[in-house]
């Protein structure tokens, strides 16, 4: 409802920023509801709203791309455009390449790509795009973290099961288990599985 709230309102007043927003963080509660339809009708919304390279980068890559991958194979064509597009507005942004903006940066770019790859069944893909957002951070960080157990969970999906076990080890080595994010456990949680 305050989601909702807040897109109704930003768009009464003008305010696409606070628009694009508010359908943006619609797109992840749909998706943790497993609504992918409904998440990647929004995430379109919220790009008809992103007035900035910048933004269209960010809504392209966190919010169509991974309801696209999520969707299935119907819709990879549709997400390997998405991946293009995403790429072409981060290039455009004539700060796209500069590290740990708060918002959107290339090493997040770079995540959601790999973790689409994994979700269309394209473990090389997901490799080179992890490799690039781990060289985009610093060894300890949370980014660093989510890029290098999502490139574990690309050596695990090529077959590498000791390559993806080792980076995990060495995210636990880096960084005490009670700071983890959570999303690093469920990162964690997923390998294992896969393992």
């Amino acid at each position: 409802i305050h989601l909702s709230t807040a897109a109704r309102l930003g768009t009464a007043a003008g305010d696409t920023r606070l628009t694009c927003w508010a359908l943006g963080a619609q797109v992840m509660t749909s998706r943790a509801q497993d609504r992918d339809a409904e998440a990647l009708d929004l995430a379109r919304q919220a790009l008809e709203y992103a007035g900035t390279p910048l933004r269209r980068a960010q809504v392209l890559a966190w919010a169509e791309l991974p309801s696209l991958a999520r969707l299935g194979g119907q819709h990879r064509a549709d997400a390997l455009s998405a991946i293009g597009q995403a790429q072409d507005q981060m290039s455009a942004d004539p700060d796209g390449s500069q590290p740990g903006r708060f918002g959107f940066d290339d090493a997040e770019l770079h995540l959601h790509i790999a973790e689409a790859g994994l979700l269309l069944g394209d473990p090389a893909r997901a490799r080179q795009h992890a490799q690039a957002s781990q060289a985009a951070t610093r060894t300890g960080r949370p980014s660093w973290a989510a890029a290098t157990l999502t490139l574990a969970q690309a050596e695990a999906a090529g077959g590498r099961s000791s390559d993806a076990a080792a980076l995990a080890h060495s995210v636990l080595d880096a960084i005490p288990a009670d700071s983890l994010r959570q999303t690093s456990r469920l990162r964690l949680r997923s390998l294992d599985r896969n393992l």
